[in-house]
């Protein structure tokens, strides 16, 4: 489970939402940000389903899209740690990259069985 690149991606996506979930000041965004980082951190588990893991993985890059849309209508300046769902963004794109990737590789060795 840890020696996967992806597990790496997910834990720094988790970390990275739950110290954006920490700088924020408003309570909505921090429990959307707090949901978000436990399912960056759950999704580490699901390393036996990888279908699903790969959904998982752009139902938080989806919400954190919608964050900024409304953070930019919201607020046209912003602070340090508001950048960080997108560096969490990053690392669950760079996630489900290499999930697909493994998807594919065990697919592939099915079929020459």
């Amino acid at each position: 489970m840890i020696q996967r690149i992806q597990t790496i991606y997910l834990i720094l996506a988790g970390v990275a939402f739950c110290v954006g979930a920490f700088m924020e000041t408003s309570i909505v965004w921090t429990i959307i940000l707090g949901v978000l980082t436990a399912l960056s951190l759950g999704n580490v588990f699901l390393f036996k389903q990888r279908p699903t893991q790969a959904f998982l993985c752009i139902l938080p890059m989806v919400v954190s899209i919608v964050y900024y849309i409304m953070l930019a209508v919201n607020q046209p300046l912003m602070e340090w740690y508001m950048a960080l769902p997108l560096v969490a963004v990053f690392f669950l794109f760079l996630s489900r990259k290499a999930i697909v990737k493994d998807e594919k590789l065990v697919r592939s060795l099915d079929r020459i069985r």
